[in-house]
């Protein structure tokens, strides 16, 4: 089934006419079919009469005498010679090039199928030409996947998609697949232990020792790697193991580093979660620190390969199945938006978007063309991608009444943190593929590898919004990742777009790549992150200007009303009217400066200018029986004294909520005590 180029090549062979012996070397991992395809090659020549003999060298005497022997043909003439297990013969290779396929008949066609090609020196022996012809047998296409798993498949149909994407055209792994009955889950078919297992002991083997175990399962873990990977978890025999790897017939070297085969590294990953999954976890948690750690300390590109990979890492779980989160042949790589590439981001933009999304887009393209990232074709350098995130530190009338989507960012933003500058917001405004590439698969893994690398690396980000217009996979992914779906769907032209957003001031990045941690072994059912209810998490500064309006506004109720302390976690956590509440804990912190016995004329200036008020400033410091400069000492003193002490009660009550010890409006006091008493 399948392997159509490899039979064409031999029946070509077949043909030739030639005075030299012709020899076609296979070669791939175990279970990739190479024995299936030399029984194909038997069929094929027996049936156009030819002399067949066919030797599995694993079972001959790896002996020259035994293996002349095995291979002899008899009547002499031309000869069809199939050789499984080659690689048996390797340390009689100078033996069999010279010797041994000299002696053979001219015109005869000798196959030679193994895990690892013939030497490098046989490859570049210059008397060999044409005459020797290696291939790698590679997996199998997704239809005849699709055939393969069907046939192998005794019952009914459900699970054929999970079973093709867990082999990725392994053939040996899709027969596997196709038979077990497998661990159903809530979200399908997942390969049971026993089919794992199996798939190791016929691929992978046994590693020499537990280091090189060790290398397998952290190489197994990342998108490629490299010695100087290894060397973070084990140096004293990074050298050692990188090499063995190297040298693995299911290890294949990319542009940067090294690549198990995707159903190996599945299979590993699998194995190792299942029978150590405290291991498991300590290894990737220990994998996704060092990653995260790349993308803040390295410049790019070397950042935005370190974001790819948290990705991958993150991706373990089948939540991510969809995702071309590897990108195996690096078919699309990332460029800044330039001159050159404004006019291809306007022609895709038109293409997806229409007359009205262009609009949009050439306005975004002179506010922030910094903010344009290019995917090009790496073999046509033709853009099949953009993806537009804007940046925002302050909210301009124009860009909200042009952009309904930043304008809907904006409102909320301002419902939740209120109105004070100094939020800072990222949003994923254009996700753009080319309709016709194919490379889209692709595409948006780069993506999402700038987007996490932007999350990871900024030193103050309070928001990250993402708008979305249809692609259920994406929705899906963005809510596993603990962004939530801001109300409603917005009419863009002819578009509806939905924009979700994470609030980064109550889910930091440390604990969301925890909670992603938590939900790459336990799935979609692990808890969400805690947050607060209708909970405005100011910025220090944003909370101390909060202060200074509720102190100012003391004897104003409707002004009060308005107050973002209101929504705060301190307030938030007391049972009771908010107002009430926040005045309450307000005179507490104002009290509170007595507890410094040097203290007490700032508390005097904060309580009769504020609590009490009616008086002027200058009759206050009357009042104190001090001067004026001194009254505006003590006052600004005290005020900040007042922000310290409920700055700690936010600080507080936030980190209860986070690890779950509060319960919002069950704390009938309100009161924490942050003065060391």
């Amino acid at each position: 089934m399948g392997r159509e180029t490899e039979l064409e090549e031999f029946r070509a062979a077949l043909d030739e006419q030639l005075d030299d012996v012709v020899v076609l070397a296979l070669h791939g991992p175990g279970g990739i079919g190479k024995s299936a395809l030399l029984r194909r090659y038997a069929i094929e020549a027996t049936h156009r009469g030819c002399a067949v003999v066919e030797v599995d060298a694993g079972m001959v005497e790896p002996t020259e005498e035994a293996f002349a022997a095995a291979a002899t043909v008899t009547g002499g003439g031309r000869v069809i010679l199939l050789v499984d297990a080659a690689d048996s013969l390797a340390h009689l290779e100078d033996w069999f090039r010279k010797r041994f396929l000299l002696s053979l008949a001219p015109g005869s066609v000798v196959v030679l199928a193994g895990r690892r090609p013939p030497s490098l020196r046989w490859r570049s022996d210059p008397e060999w030409g044409d005459s020797l012809r290696v291939r790698q047998l590679g997996g199998l296409s997704p239809a005849e996947s699709l055939r393969v798993v069907s046939d192998a498949m005794t019952g009914g149909i459900a699970g054929r998609g999970a079973r093709i994407a867990f082999a990725d055209g392994h053939p040996l792994a899709l027969r596997l697949a196709g038979r077990d009955d497998g661990l159903e889950r809530g979200d399908g078919w997942s390969p049971s232990p026993a089919v794992v297992g199996e798939l190791l002991r016929r691929v992978v083997g046994s590693p020499p020792s537990a280091a090189h175990r060790r290398a397998l399962e952290i190489c197994a873990h990342v998108p490629d790697a490299t010695e100087d990977l290894l060397s973070v978890f084990m140096p004293d025999r990074a050298y050692e193991v990188f090499d063995w790897l190297r040298r693995q017939p299911y290890v294949s070297t990319g542009a940067n580093a090294l690549r198990l085969l995707p159903v190996v590294a599945e299979a590993v990953n699998r194995d190792l979660r299942w029978r150590a999954p405290d291991a498991y976890l300590s290894l990737h948690k220990a994998v996704r620190t060092h990653v995260q750690d790349l993308v803040r300390s390295r410049p790019e590109p070397e950042s935005l390969r370190a974001a790819a990979a948290f990705n991958h890492v993150q991706a373990r779980g089948r939540w991510a199945h969809g995702f071309d989160w590897g990108d195996r042949h690096d078919s699309v790589y990332e460029t800044p938006c330039d001159a050159e590439g404004i006019r291809a981001i306007r022609d895709l933009s038109h293409e997806a978007l229409g007359a009205d999304g262009l609009a949009t887009v050439d306005f975004w393209l002179h506010r922030q063309p910094e903010g344009f990232h290019l995917y090009r074709s790496a073999g046509t350098d033709e853009v099949v991608g953009v993806l537009g995130l804007l940046r925002f530190d302050r909210w301009d009338a124009v860009e909200t009444v042009i952009d309904p989507v930043v304008r809907a960012v904006r409102d909320h933003v301002e419902s939740e943190a209120g109105t004070g500058l100094g939020q800072r917001a990222d949003l994923v405004r254009f996700m753009l593929v080319q309709k016709r590439s194919t490379e889209g698969a692709a595409v948006l893994p780069r993506m999402l590898a700038r987007i996490t690398k932007e999350v990871l690396s900024q030193e103050r980000l309070d928001w990250t919004f993402v708008a979305v217009s249809g692609n259920g996979r994406l929705r899906r992914l963005l809510e596993y990742a603990d962004f939530r779906q801001l109300r409603g769907t917005l009419s863009w032209g002819d578009h509806g777009v939905t924009i979700y957003g994470h609030d980064w001031r109550t889910t930091g990045v440390s604990e969301w790549a925890e909670l992603l941690d938590v939900r790459m072994l336990s799935g979609s059912r692990a808890p969400r992150s805690r947050s607060l209810p209708r909970a405005a998490v100011l910025s220090r500064a944003s909370f101390d200007d909060a202060v200074h309006d509720a102190l100012r506004a003391w004897h104003q109720r409707d002004r009060l009303a308005a107050n973002p302390l209101l929504r705060a976690a301190f307030v938030a956590q007391a049972s009771g009217d908010p107002e009430q509440v926040l005045r309450r804990l307000i005179v507490r912190a104002v009290e509170a400066i007595d507890h410094d016995p040097k203290a007490k004329g700032q508390r005097a200036a904060v309580w009769a200018t504020y609590l009490k008020g009616g008086s002027t400033q200058q009759a206050v410091a009357r009042e104190l029986s001090v001067s004026f400069s001194t009254y505006r000492r003590y006052l600004k003193r005290g005020v900040e004294r007042v922000c310290w002490y409920l700055w700690e009660q936010e600080r507080t009550y936030v980190a209860q909520a986070r690890s779950g010890r509060l319960h919002y409006g069950e704390n009938s006091d309100g009161v924490s005590d942050t003065t060391g008493r």
